[in-house]
């Protein structure tokens, strides 16, 4: 790529001319170059972020909040005595007892989708139990399975900034 700028100024009114000489065959080459790397960068990119999805929504989890911020509703008080000899503490609604339901929680990529989901049918049950239609008697809900809006902007630039690295532009 040449370029070539001249200016030149006359009371105040600038007249620039401007020349470019473009090698065609090269920047037909870098196209190709990047077409071919796409595909291969998309998946790694997808494998990355969906990885950091599951970190997200584990880490987030354990910590007992929601996707979108506050804190889960309280155990009840029979499940918190329950829990007691189990767990050390068992103040924080962390939706983890043996830890199972959340080493299920992985992800697959198809094509240029990624679906995060639950390896084990039994633990996916249970995390739409909890999710969706609720637990105990009074089916308290406690969603968790989701990106919250705090996380999502994270999620999409490390997808792009993870891609253009990988094709080569950044």
């Amino acid at each position: 790529r040449k370029g070539i700028v001249t200016s030149i100024t006359i009371s105040k009114i600038v007249v620039a001319e401007i020349k470019i000489d473009v090698n065609t065959i090269e920047v037909k080459k870098l196209i190709q170059k990047i077409s071919r790397k796409q595909n291969t960068a998309i998946q790694r990119a997808l494998n990355r972020v969906s990885n950091m999805a599951v970190l997200m929504i584990t880490k987030r989890t354990q910590r007992g909040q929601k996707p979108d911020g506050g804190k889960f509703i309280p155990y009840a008080p029979a499940t918190k005595i329950a829990y007691e000899s189990i767990k050390e503490n068992s103040d924080i609604v962390d939706l983890t007892l043996s830890g199972q339901m959340f080493r299920s929680l992985d992800f697959r990529v198809r094509g240029k989708k990624s679906t995060l989901l639950f390896a084990n049918k039994d633990m996916e049950k249970r995390a739409f139990r909890h999710d969706i239609l609720g637990v105990g008697k009074k089916k308290t809900k406690r969603p968790f399975f989701s990106i919250g809006k705090q996380e999502e902007p994270k999620l999409i630039n490390e997808f792009s900034k993870f891609y253009f690295q990988q094709i080569g532009i950044r």
